[in-house]
């Protein structure tokens, strides 16, 4: 993983790896706060050796006893004779493990002292045996090593006593609180990054356009940036308030008439790829923006229960295409206008249809509509249902030749869309891009896609190679009449 990959990963993550280090720190403030405080002695020790004479040799000789002695008394001092007297003489409730455990004797490099820590839960229990601790060892030392002693001959007198009175800390060297808040912290940290890099291998979700442009061969249209809830959308008075948004619909339906490169009526799939990821609302605001610009445009909705198109605009109608494909209506009559100074008519049914899905659309039947509503209108879009969840989208995208993908951020997963991209590409439909609906964090600046070359006047496909993707210009006639763009055989 380089840097950019770091900073995705605690852009995505953040939020998650600071509850999981703030969490650690709670367990580590609990944890400090329910165990008892634990007090400290030190004491320090001093080995002797009274040699007879001032022959200055003899004095070096039991200097160098007195270290040696001191390091093997380190060991001697928390044996279980010393510490078994110890306890006996004064009555203490531990056992000699116990004790052992709470004591601990070290020899500086090259000395004869020895350094005496005592712990325990009290700390006048530490202190008295801090204090008990040097007498009852001094015994120990006396009978081992000067057994009969009575002063006399050459043999050195090694003895241990005490050197400065018990020092007992003033503060309880456990718990350590602000440690171990620092160390629940730490852990959690660690935790929370570990589960974010996780989160990050494991994730098909597609979040930004990072995700749509490197993990598909599909070109990016537009990338609208994420503003209320879709399913809230209003397009009754026009495009969204939000500037940004606006200004993403108007450049989405720029690259739209510009990715045909060719004059004449024009029309246009809608879909997505397994769930319906704000299909109707982009479809709904790519209308209004090309209206906006002049364009006579037609929106069908296609999507059976689920159309929701005529309600986000405001109408009132009772047909749908089912009606006109069945001819019991007329394609004026079943067409709506959406305002009187804007050039967008629609045929989309209003409310919720109850009830199963229509019964599935026929290819002939959606490309003789196609040709009808092109008589009478630049550009028809028509939005239709998932994919992969119904036959029908297939079969408008095939009718019509072309078909746009929406992909919801953090909700459209990328085998999702490669799968609805090999499944149009198989029956011979051009994919003229995406949509990335929803971006967090594009609010100023719309997304602008490169704009691809113009067309030779021979009408034969051009080509630009952009991060490995094609980009196709040719138009010919298509199913029943309706013209469509010849398939991309530089894509899989």
């Amino acid at each position: 993983m380089d840097l950019n990959a770091y900073i995705r990963l605690l852009r995505f993550h953040w939020v998650a790896i600071l509850l999981v280090a703030l969490a650690g720190a709670a367990v580590g403030a609990v944890v400090a706060q329910t165990q008892s405080p634990v007090y400290e002695a030190r004491a320090q020790m001093l080995v002797t050796v009274a040699a007879p004479g001032e022959d200055s040799s003899q004095a070096y000789q039991g200097a160098l006893l007195a270290q040696q002695r001191a390091t093997s008394y380190t060991t001697l001092l928390t044996s279980q004779s010393v510490l078994r007297q110890l306890s006996e003489q004064l009555g203490l409730p531990y056992s000699v493990e116990h004790m052992k455990s709470h004591i601990t004797a070290t020899n500086p490099a090259d000395t004869a002292v020895i350094d005496v820590t005592v712990k325990d839960r009290s700390a006048g229990q530490a202190r008295q045996i801090a204090q008990a601790l040097g007498p009852a060892f001094s015994k120990v030392v006396t009978s081992v090593e000067n057994p009969g002693q009575a002063g006399g001959g050459r043999t050195p007198v090694i003895s241990v006593r005490t050197l400065n009175p018990v020092q007992l800390m003033e503060h309880p060297v456990s718990p350590h609180k602000g440690f171990d808040v620092m160390l629940g912290l730490t852990t959690g940290l660690v935790l929370g990054l570990a589960w974010a890099v996780v989160r990050e291998v494991t994730d098909t979700r597609i979040r930004d356009l990072h995700d749509l442009r490197h993990g598909t061969d599909v070109d990016v249209l537009g990338v609208l940036p994420h503003g209320r809830r879709r399913g809230d959308t209003d397009f009754r008075s026009g495009l969204p308030a939000s500037t940004a948004e606006a200004q993403a619909y108007r450049w989405l339906a720029l690259t739209t008439e510009l990715s045909a490169r060719s004059p004449g009526p024009r029309a246009l799939v809608v879909t997505s790829a397994a769930r319906e990821d704000g299909v109707t609302a982009v479809a709904v605001g790519l209308a209004i923006a090309l209206a906006e610009g002049g364009t006579r445009t037609v929106l069908v909705d296609a999507q059976g229960r689920s159309a929701r198109a005529a309600d986000l605009l405001g109408l009132t109608s009772p047909w749908d295409l089912t009606d006109v494909v069945n001819a019991r209506v007329p394609v004026d009559e079943a067409l709506t206008a959406w305002r009187a100074d804007m050039p967008l008519r629609v045929l989309a049914r209003s409310g919720a249809e109850k009830g199963r899905d229509p019964a599935p659309l026929r290819q002939a039947e959606v490309g003789e509509l196609c040709r009808r509503l092109m008589e009478r209108a630049d550009v028809v879009l028509l939005v239709a249902p998932p994919v992969l969840n119904r036959s029908d989208a297939t079969v408008m995208s095939r009718a019509v030749g072309q078909a746009m993908l929406v992909a919801e951020a953090r909700t459209t997963r990328l085998p999702d869309l490669d799968q609805s991209l090999q499944r149009l590409r198989s029956v011979g439909v051009t994919v003229l891009g995406a949509v990335l609906n929803g971006e967090r964090g594009r609010r100023g600046v719309p997304y602008v896609p490169p704009v691809p070359p113009a067309p030779h006047a021979d009408g034969h496909d051009v080509r630009h190679q952009n991060r490995g993707r094609s980009h196709t210009a040719a138009w010919s006639a298509g199913t029943n009449g309706v013209p469509r763009a010849e398939p991309d055989r530089g894509r899989r």
